[in-house]
């Protein structure tokens, strides 16, 4: 099932609960609640290390934080998010060869 990233982005942002950026995406799993996690291609290396420690499913996208932050719908740039409660999106579907960049 290939799912459309930016859809899928907005609605759980928008119907869920996503902490956004790499200091709310560790306490997020600091906290026990991120349930996924959610990283740009140039996501600081230091962050990244301690973010692949956890054991929550983590995705590396080929998308940078201007293009994340983009697909979020937000006007910032974003390195990392992670999924508290998907809400009614299908996020959690997500898988690295199985994303969509249908931006329209």
């Amino acid at each position: 099932m290939q799912i459309d990233i930016a859809k899928s982005l907005r609605a759980a942002i928008r119907n869920g609960k996503v902490a956004i950026g790499a200091k709310e995406t560790l306490k997020a799993i600091n906290s026990g609640e991120a349930q996924l996690i959610i990283l740009a291609s140039n996501c600081p290396e230091r962050f990244k290390r301690v973010i692949r420690q956890s054991n929550i499913r983590t995705v590396e996208l080929e998308f940078s934080s201007i293009e994340l932050g983009s697909l979020s719908g937000k006007p910032f740039t974003i390195s990392s998010l992670s999924v508290i409660d998907s809400g009614p999106s299908d996020i959690m579907e997500l898988r690295e060869k199985e994303i969509s960049d249908d931006r329209s």
